[in-house]
């Protein structure tokens, strides 16, 4: 933080309480002859301290921050408040013409010690300027001066450490995932020791984990009588012969994980009535290959089993409802109301709900007084245009599904539904009948399990977090060492040196706060809120975390972004996702290129951007080893991968396939192998 505070007319933001300081300091008599003028303080919060003392120095204040906006030869805006209407407020500033300073809790320290240096540079230069001084008083301002920017780089370094210690938690974390999924999951060591149990199989099976972590009993919530588990059949490397003794034609090698292991079961000791459990196993191996344990997740089937039935169930019934209508009312209404989901029969025209059955009423807390008149569209999202525009072009005896769709409950209370509607003829006119599924807990663990794969590739990028952080600090260290030097020794240190020097270390902090905030934006679990969006914003921000590895592993960026793309309906937390994948996935491919070609091998990775008619086209092309076209046609399946085992889980792209899937995107992948792959993503554009 450095500029010129000679005459600049400044605004503040925000009357915490930072704000009585910096006032202190710019209406002080140390930066008086600088010229400063306090125009205004702006705080929606009448009685804060920082609005108390404005007051009492005389500096006008005010709640409405458009006030702001109305000062006539404004240079700079202290922004010191979070507020959400402060954003629309402030893009009404010119910023070619006023400046404006985001002071969170670390740059507003920064910024009084940026204030309290100027002050003291105003004091030391008026004394020696003064004819009277002498050597030995030069020599002790410029001890003072210099223990005060060794104070301010104490005070910034201990910052930092402290936010390095806050990063560290965070890959402490990470090593939790396992304990957190909402999968029920257990692992076991080579002995056949049960080492992880985790809240999800304590949930599914009524067993503590501290009731069988440490023994071989994990077989106790599923059998009578001790059988070995899927987990101890792949430590075990069991033949396939005695693996049908303990599980007949129930079990199957898994397509997807090699040397893993799957099947279906129904256990009659868990649960009151038993559960249908589908369950997977596979391998853990040492860096030599050898197995040194298994892990196994379970998925409860029993309630997706009869769901099943009973939506086939509804399809059969609904299809033959308009038929049985005209011979049997009572019969029709009995089943309408007793369906197990919600249905909403539709005015073809206004879309305006006409009937509802007893669980809508149920399920959506509304009663049928409530809804009925009402237009459809407003139980959920009214502005989804893909609904609108699904509904009015249905033809009679057409169906349409909308996936993951956002409904409300009353209150407003929000939850996700598939949604199944028909064109038919009900009571002598057009109506829609449209059914309901609640997903909202299948919606909620694949939103898990895209943010445990947000995590895992922070495990990934953690050697360039390290870097980028420790780059800012070698600075400060190295400024910091000279100075210390300097004043242990006598020697004097030029002004503008000093500048320079105090100019690295506050350009250095603010770099280093920066990753550690980007870092925290990445890693933190986001909703699902879809907002318009420019596409080059998440790619841009691939090479804030991924830009050393680039230039670790020598690859060769060509970045061709389109400046006036038009705007998507997407998330920027999850796109910046999909690129960190399909990046780290070229890099990998690159380098096992070179690892088998002799000679040198360019790594070559272009991303561009561009419009083509209705679409917002993405392209991320590599120059390494290509694909097959058997490994194209399996890209996209969960936890297939071509990399060797622990250097990939095979579920990065199948992630990015669901996200990209989610906004109404496509993704097309051009391949030869030997020479590269070009993966193209588009998105509708938003008019």
């Amino acid at each position: 933080m450095n500029f010129d505070l000679t005459g600049l007319k400044i605004a503040i933001i925000g009357g915490s309480d930072p704000v009585c300081e910096i006032l202190d300091i710019l209406t002080g008599p140390g930066l008086r002859d600088l010229d400063i003028k306090v125009l205004i303080l702006a705080d929606i919060l009448k009685n804060t301290r920082g609005v108390i003392h404005a007051k009492s120095l005389g500096i006008p204040t005010t709640t409405d921050y458009s006030d702001v906006c109305n000062l006539k030869d404004l240079d700079l805006i202290l922004k010191l408040k979070n507020d959400e209407i402060l954003a629309c407020i402030l893009e009404k500033i010119n910023t070619e013409r006023v400046s404006i300073i985001d002071l969170d809790s670390y740059r507003a320290m920064s910024f009084i010690s940026f204030l309290k240096t100027e002050e003291e540079k105003i004091r030391i230069r008026k004394k020696i300027c003064d004819k009277g001084i002498c050597r030995e008083d030069i020599a002790s301002l410029f001890d003072k001066f210099s223990n005060r920017m060794i104070e301010i780089s104490d005070k910034e370094t201990a910052f930092l450490n402290t936010e390095r210690e806050d990063l560290l938690e965070m890959e402490k974390e990470l090593s939790q995932i396992i304990q957190g999924s909402m999968i029920p999951t257990f692992i076991i060591n080579n002995e056949h020791i049960l080492t992880h149990w985790n809240r999800a199989c304590e949930e599914l099976t009524g067993y503590d984990a501290y009731e069988l972590v440490g023994t071989d009993r994990q077989w106790v919530p599923f059998r009578s009588a001790k059988r070995p588990t899927m987990a101890d059949v792949v430590v075990g490397q069991m033949s396939q012969k005695d693996v049908g003794k303990y599980y007949g034609t129930s079990w199957r090698k898994s397509k997807i994980v090699k040397e893993a292991y799957e099947a279906e079961e129904f256990f009659p000791h868990l649960g009151k009535n038993g559960k249908w459990i589908f369950f997977t196993a596979a391998p853990i191996k040492s860096p030599d290959g050898k197995i040194i344990g298994a892990i196994e997740t379970l998925r409860d089937q029993t309630e997706d089993k009869k769901a099943q039935q009973e939506i086939d169930l509804q399809d059969q019934e609904l299809f033959k409802l308009h038929e049985k209508y005209k011979k049997s009312e009572e019969k029709y209404r009995s089943l309408f109301n007793n369906n197990p989901n919600p249905i909403f029969i539709i005015d073809y025209q206004s879309l305006e709900i006409l009937d509802i059955n007893h669980r809508v009423e149920n399920d959506y807390g509304f009663s049928k007084l409530e809804l009925l008149g009402r237009p459809f569209l407003e139980v959920g999202d009214s502005d989804d245009e893909t609904i609108y525009e699904g509904l009015k072009g249905l033809q009679t005896g057409e169906a349409i599904l909308f996936t993951k769709k956002r409904h409300y409950k009353n209150p407003k209370e929000a939850f996700f539904v598939n949604m199944k509607v028909v064109n038919a003829r009900y009571s002598h006119r057009d109506v829609l009948i449209a059914s309901t599924t609640d997903i909202t807990e299948s919606v909620e663990k694949e939103t898990q399990l895209i943010q445990a794969g947000k995590l895992a590739t922070l495990g990934t990028m953690a050697a360039g977090m390290a870097h980028e952080i420790n780059q800012p600090l070698n600075v400060i260290q190295i400024c910091a060492d000279l100075i210390l030097k300097m004043v242990r020794k006598g020697v004097a240190i030029p002004d503008d040196e000093l500048v320079v020097m105090a100019k690295d270390i506050i350009d250095n902090v603010a770099r280093a706060s920066g990753v550690i905030k980007h870092v925290r934006d990445f890693a933190r679990q986001s909703d699902r809120d879809l907002k318009k969006m420019n596409l080059n914003d998440p790619i841009n921000d691939v090479f804030k975390v991924l830009g050393h590895q680039l230039t670790v592993h020598a690859v060769i960026v060509v970045l061709e972004l389109d400046p006036d793309l038009p705007e998507i309906r997407a998330e920027h937390n999850r796109l910046e996702q999909v690129f960190i994948n399909l990046v780290t996935n070229a890099i990998d491919a690159m380098d096992e290129k070179a690892e088998k070609t002799e000679g040198s091998v360019e790594k070559k990775l272009c991303i561009k951007t561009f419009v083509k008619a209705n679409e917002v086209i993405a392209s991320v092309s590599d120059t390494g080893m290509g694909m097959s076209e058997a490994v194209k046609s399996k890209i996209f399946e969960p936890f297939f991968t071509t990399k060797e085992t622990g250097k990939g889980t095979g579920l990065g792209t199948s992630i990015s396939f669901g996200i990209i899937k989610d906004y109404g995107g496509s993704i097309d992948i051009k391949s030869v192998e030997g020479e590269g792959t070009n993966f193209t993503i588009k998105f509708p554009r938003i008019e």
